[in-house]
């Protein structure tokens, strides 16, 4: 992965279960139609959400959880890590992943892949907000296009100028051929025949090769 990926939690707030005190096992019948209701709720959003695929929890057993640790909420989490993107169902200290994807490894798959999450999120469920979306996009740049590719040099500044321009600016910040025009353009005019100037022709081809590969 040659980019800086994002990482980030939001709980989904509008559908997340609180009861006003901690339920007890005389509680299961109501906490459990709770649950299932806030589940489906999440579901409904989330679903296919950047390439999730949700798998129900026993809703049972989440009761018997909410009891067990004593709490009274059940909190419904997207994670995002550098690897992959999931929905975590939290009860108490207890947590239960429902949907896990790994995210796009390649920049402009991944680029679209936050795209869709920024789309979809909103203050109750900000998994990428609009500033760190932007931020995002400014500190990972989309590449440039990979110029068209020329058997050489020669044909390269016979047919286009502006790549002709692009490929010597690009040399210039090149340790290995910052020099390579240099020595060329000394011996441009010269004879083929020239050792000099096959010399020059074939250090700026191999540059050239180079070039193409940076992309």
């Amino acid at each position: 992965m040659g980019f800086n990926a994002y990482e980030n939690r939001a709980t989904i707030d509008d559908h997340g279960v609180s009861f006003d005190k901690v339920p007890t096992e005389a509680d299961r019948v109501n906490g459990v139609r709770r649950i299932t209701k806030g589940w489906e709720g999440v579901k409904g959003e989330v679903d296919g959400l950047g390439g999730l695929k949700l798998s129900k929890p026993d809703v049972e057993d989440l009761f018997s959880h909410v009891v067990k640790e004593q709490t009274h909420a059940v909190i419904f989490e997207l994670v995002l890590t550098k690897s992959d993107f999931r929905l975590d169902v939290i009860v108490g200290n207890a947590t239960f992943k429902q949907g896990t994807v790994r995210v796009p490894s390649e920049l402009e798959e991944y680029r679209n892949f936050l795209s869709n999450l920024n789309g979809w999120s909103s203050s109750d469920h900000n998994i990428v907000p609009d500033a760190d979306w932007k931020k995002w996009n400014a500190d990972n740049p989309k590449a440039p296009a990979k110029p068209p590719t020329y058997k050489d040099f020669d044909e390269m500044q016979k047919k286009s100028k502006s790549d002709a321009d692009a490929f010597r600016t690009w040399t210039k910040g090149q340790s290995k051929h910052k020099n390579v025009f240099a020595e060329y353009d000394k011996v441009a005019k010269a004879k083929d025949s020239d050792p000099a100037k096959q010399k020059a022709v074939k250090a700026v081809n191999d540059a050239l090769k180079d070039y193409y590969k940076s992309f």
